[in-house]
C-alpha cells in the first residue's frame, strides 16, 4: 500500500509527465477557467503554501509565504512544480503526522490532516490533467475510499440536506456507505464506484454519470453546497 507521501508524489509526477508532453494552453474541461499550465501552477502553489505552514508547526494562524509563479507558460514551470512536490513530501516526512498545523477546515489541526487532504488534491487534479490530455483513469481505490470520508469530514459544516431528509452514498466496488443528514429518511441514494463518488463530490462528473434513486433535487442541493478543489 502506498504511503501518503508516495501518493502525493505519484499523482503530482503524473501531472508533470502529462504536462511535459502536452500543450500547456489546453483548456481543462473539468475546470474550464484553467489551462493545463494554470492547473500545474495552482497545485504547485498550493503545495508550496502547505510546506510553509507545515514547517511553521503552528496551528494558530496560516502563513502566506510560499513559492509563487506568475506565468503558467514559463519553460521552468514543470521543474518548479516538481520542486514544490518534493518540498511537500520532505516537509511531511520531517514533521510527522502529529505536528500542529493550521487548516482552513478546522480540527484536527495537524500535519497528518494536511497530508491527507493533499493526497486528495493531487489525485483529483491528476484526474483533471488526464481528462485534459484525453485518457482519464479512475482515482486509485484506496485514495478514493478515503477521499469520500475526507470530503464529508472537511465539508461537513457546509453540506446542505433539507430538514427531514438524508442522502446515502453507496460504493458499488468497495462496499463503502456514507450517510449525510443523520437518521432522517433517505431522500436519495447515489450508487457508483468509489472513484466516481469522489469525482462527483468534487464536481468533476455530473449526476447523470451515476445511478440515482430518489430526488435528484435533494442531491443537487447537497452537491452544490461546498467549495471544491
Amino acid at each position: 500500500m502506498a504511503t501518503m507521501h508516495d501518493s502525493i508524489w505519484q499523482c503530482s509526477e503524473e501531472i508533470a509527465r502529462l504536462a511535459a508532453q502536452a500543450d500547456l494552453s489546453l483548456r481543462v474541461p473539468s475546470c474550464p477557467d484553467w489551462t493545463l499550465g494554470d492547473l500545474v501552477m495552482h497545485l504547485g502553489s498550493v503545495q508550496s503554501f502547505w510546506v510553509a505552514n507545515l514547517l511553521a508547526r503552528n496551528s494558530a494562524a496560516p502563513l502566506r509565504s510560499g513559492s509563487q509563479r506568475a506565468d503558467p507558460t514559463d519553460d521552468a514551470l514543470l521543474q518548479w512544480f516538481r520542486d514544490c512536490t518534493k518540498s511537500l513530501r520532505n516537509a511531511l516526512r520531517e514533521v510527522g503526522n502529529d505536528s500542529p498545523c493550521w487548516t482552513w477546515w478546522g480540527d484536527p489541526l495537524t500535519s497528518g490532516a494536511v497530508g491527507r487532504h493533499q493526497v486528495q488534491e493531487a489525485a483529483v487534479h491528476c484526474w483533471d490533467a488526464q481528462l485534459t490530455t484525453g485518457d482519464p483513469k479512475p482515482v486509485a481505490a484506496e485514495i478514493a475510499l478515503d477521499g469520500v470520508s475526507e470530503f464529508l469530514e472537511v465539508h461537513g459544516d457546509e453540506l446542505e440536506v433539507a430538514p427531514g431528509e438524508s442522502v446515502l452514498l453507496t460504493a458499488t466496488d468497495s462496499g463503502g456507505r456514507w450517510r449525510v443528514g443523520g437518521d432522517a429518511p433517505f431522500a436519495a441514494e447515489v450508487s457508483a464506484t468509489t472513484s466516481e463518488l469522489v469525482l462527483l463530490l468534487h464536481g468533476r462528473i455530473a449526476l447523470s454519470a451515476v445511478r440515482v434513486d430518489g430526488a435528484t433535487s435533494s442531491l443537487q442541493r447537497f452537491l452544490d453546497s461546498p467549495d471544491l478543489l
